[in-house]
């Protein structure tokens, strides 16, 4: 008898590389609401509540500001409308959080203030600003392996880090890769993560630290605009220079520039704290066909092979 695998299953079975698999976002809106006028969480809930109904308008507002990211979030007995907004696009990455009265206040962020890097103002109201925040991609309606995998990351990471600071959310982007889960203020992203994961990504997002091998990406390299090529590339790119140089801190390298070289070639340079270089060149392919999503049929996905050179 066949044995038929999950795409998370397959996506480890293959042992998928995880750096430079996350698109980029500057800002992240985080809204609490379970969607009860939407029947719930669909699959594709910001879509669907973005298309029509009484968040259209909120969400439309939210996604004029420079690349936004909107998750909905949840949690076990919360029933309020907590709102939070992440900047990751710049030198000090901030979280703030504010408790809305109703969701007619989202049309009162101030979105000029995040481009300027001023405190986020709703009705001239500043949010207050957070040390640290976690979400976990539990939306089982987009993908079962979400939910399976995302779950019981969810609980251990309410019980590491305390409940207040972590909330399940909808779709972050490749379910294959659950669970996965994104570390704030900075925006971190992990995939593939497991229960005995979790203490290793609270401890080290505490101390300043990066776990490569459960590395995706980032939202933003501060002060860099860069297409989703060139910002999947540097993922992939940083996850191997700190690895072959162990600068795993999380301000040890710092992103310098992303150069296209033509036929699916970027050449991604870092400078460490000391003002050194690492440069690697980023080739991107197709893979064989595999399960993105649990019921799809498989299709070739982007690889990376990465190749650290010498600095110019």
């Amino acid at each position: 008898m066949q044995m038929i695998m999950t795409c998370a299953e397959e996506s480890r079975h293959v042992a998928e590389t995880l750096a430079g698999t996350f698109k980029p976002a500057d800002t992240f809106f985080l809204i609490e609401s379970s969607l009860p006028d939407y029947g719930g969480w669909s699959g594709e809930a910001v879509k669907t509540a973005a298309a029509g109904g009484s968040f259209s308008p909120y969400l439309a507002h939210l996604q004029s500001a420079p690349r936004a990211k909107i998750l909905f979030i949840r949690k076990p007995l919360s029933e309020g409308k907590n709102f939070f907004v992440a900047v990751t696009n710049q030198e000090t990455p901030r979280i703030y959080h504010s408790q809305l009265a109703d969701y007619d206040e989202l049309l009162q962020l101030d979105i000029s203030s995040l481009a300027a890097d001023e405190t986020p103002r709703i009705n001239g109201r500043e949010l207050a600003e957070i040390d640290e925040l976690y979400t976990v991609c539990t939306n089982g309606r987009h993908d079962p392996c979400c939910a399976a995998h995302g779950t019981p990351v969810y609980h251990e990471l309410a019980a590491q880090a305390g409940a207040e600071r972590v909330w399940q959310t909808t779709h972050i982007g490749g379910h294959r890769l659950a669970a996965t889960l994104i570390a704030f203020p900075q925006g971190i992203v992990y995939g593939h993560v497991d229960p005995p994961d979790v203490e290793a990504i609270v401890s080290n997002q505490r101390a300043g630290y990066l776990l490569t091998h459960k590395y995706r990406g980032r939202g933003a390299y501060a002060g860099h605009a860069l297409d989703a090529a060139a910002h999947q590339a540097a993922g992939a790119a940083e996850a191997v220079i700190r690895e072959r140089t162990r600068h795993y801190r999380l301000d040890d390298l710092r992103l310098q520039e992303v150069q296209d070289l033509g036929a699916d070639r970027q050449r991604v340079a870092f400078l460490d704290a000391d003002g050194g270089a690492h440069c690697a060149e980023v080739t991107t392919g197709m893979s064989a066909p595999r399960l993105t999503s649990c019921g799809d049929a498989p299709k070739p996905m982007p690889q990376h092979d990465v190749l650290v050179v010498a600095a110019d």
